[in-house]
């Protein structure tokens, strides 16, 4: 049994429904479709529509195909895609509250994935008493080709719409503008991070919570233009979008198979081709250097962030394959594969071939640029909360990229028809304990004991693992030395 609710927003009245004691409001928009003439220009403020809009049904999604190996056709989206999918999906406890708000931005490597995955249609934080906001916005060369004649970061000031949005209209379904946490997992936690440094961006959110995700995944205008080079050697017809996501797909799998630092510089260390662009206007400076925004920050990664990157590679991976595989990936860090590969087998005899390569390959795009931006903002003294979620087990066999997803959007038994498979939680008390945790940050901006605040330097993390959470020595630490 559903029943219907409306709610006027600064564009026009939306008709949602109430499910499950929980407020629905599907595919709002926050910005006019991206239309051929729109394409690559800034997002622009919504027309009004007259009447009551219907907001039962997610919308399209950003088109996208597939790319960046296992882990990026894994989450790129099924969904229909179209022009008009600048919308956020709203749930919230009550209309006519005034509780906290989660901003939520997906992964997928700024080029695949969408706020309308199953994953995130549970009403898990709804049901927890917070507005929940999921948020589309434009991927790949949509989001981020480096243009002349366009702005940088599109992708990124879409979601500052979004942010936009939600200070001007959350009141009306019952949220908080002023107690809005900013969160994403994978590119989404990248986004979180990036929005960190962006002035556009400032006073929209109030706390912040990067799940997998720092500020590796920034460029510099000059590699920025190294991919558009790339993306325009075919001379694709960039009105026709099946054009732009063909040449989109052949740059981004040349990147992510074929790391290649001469041609790619910066890009190869990630071999994600699209990213944000340190443009001086929008990004005036990377993050781990930027006067960040003031607010509370919880920041994790899981302990075994590259296990599915690596199913790519046979199992018997030797060192001086590993070490070819890995060289042009740290060659932008002045290393070279065999020095790298040499460290980590000092530091960690008992590893495979593959078990280094999953090391490097974790520690270069997550931990470590995670310990790096937390160390960063701890120093600008904002409180920082740290976290590892998954078992530490041999080999960096733990806990694989993006393994908390389902725990973290869990609501429980009955609500896991839209969750897939890979993301239904095997253990639903441990779910329910990573849930809690993060909907405690989300209304407090404090995470719960045993957490404590992160100190510069600091190798101490908070470690979650089944149901147990406990302080412990950070066993990622002593790798940055390696580096």
């Amino acid at each position: 049994m559903s029943d219907a609710v409306e709610v006027s927003t600064t564009a026009g009245t939306v008709r949602g429904r109430v499910r499950d004691g929980i407020g629905e409001f599907l595919g709002i928009p926050y910005a006019e479709p991206i239309t051929a003439s729109r394409r690559f220009r800034a997002p622009q403020a919504r027309t009004p529509w007259s009447g009551v809009r219907e907001a039962t049904a997610l919308s399209e999604v950003c088109p996208q195909v597939p790319t960046y190996g296992p882990v990026g056709t894994r989450a790129a989206s099924t969904l229909t895609g179209g022009e008009d999918f600048l919308t956020v999906n709203v749930r919230t406890p009550d209309v006519g509250g005034r509780a906290p708000v989660l901003f939520w931005i997906h992964g997928g490597g700024y080029a695949v994935g969408s706020a309308n995955e199953g994953a995130l249609q549970t009403g898990a934080f709804a049901a927890s008493g917070i507005v929940e906001v999921t948020a589309n916005h434009r991927l790949g060369a949509l989001g981020f080709l480096h243009l002349p004649d366009a702005p940088d970061n599109r992708g990124l000031l879409d979601l500052i719409a979004a942010l936009e949005w939600v200070r001007d209209n959350i009141a009306a379904f019952g949220g908080d503008p002023g107690r809005v946490t900013l969160a994403g997992r994978s590119a989404g936690g990248f986004a979180v991070a990036t929005l960190m440094a962006m002035p556009a961006a400032r006073g929209l959110f109030h706390a912040a919570l990067p799940q997998s995700g720092a500020s590796v995944a920034v460029l510099r205008p000059a590699d920025a233009a190294r991919v558009s080079g790339r993306f325009f050697s075919s001379s694709p017809d960039i009105s026709d979008i099946s054009a732009v996501l063909r040449a989109q797909k052949a740059v981004c799998d040349e990147s992510y198979t074929a790391h290649d630092a001469d041609r790619d510089g910066d890009v190869a260390m990630l071999g994600v081709a699209f990213q944000p662009v340190i443009d001086g206007v929008s990004l005036p400076v990377h993050p781990t250097r930027a006067d960040l925004a003031p607010v509370p920050m919880m920041i994790g990664c899981t302990t075994a962030e590259y296990r599915t990157h690596a199913t790519v590679h046979p199992v018997d991976l030797g060192f001086t394959d590993a070490a070819s595989l890995l060289h042009e990936r740290v060659v932008p860090l002045g290393l070279t594969g065999a020095e790298i590969v040499a460290r980590y087998r000092a530091g960690l005899p008992e590893h495979t071939g593959l078990g280094i390569w999953r090391a490097v390959g974790g520690d270069l795009v997550f931990q470590n640029p995670a310990t790096r931006f937390a160390d960063h903002a701890a120093a600008s003294g904002l409180p920082v909360f740290r976290y590892l979620y998954g078992p530490i087990e041999p080999d960096e066999l733990g806990a694989e990229h993006g393994a908390e997803l389902g725990s973290v959007w869990y609501r429980g038994p009955g609500h896991l028809a839209t969750v897939p498979p890979r993301q239904r939680p095997a253990d639903p008390a441990a779910a329910r304990v990573v849930h809690e945790i993060w909907a405690s940050f989300i209304r407090d901006h404090v995470p719960p004991a045993p957490f404590s605040a992160h100190r510069p330097g600091a190798a101490r993390t908070t470690r979650i693992s089944g149901t147990e959470v406990f302080p412990a020595a950070d066993p990622f630490a002593a790798r940055l030395s390696w580096w």
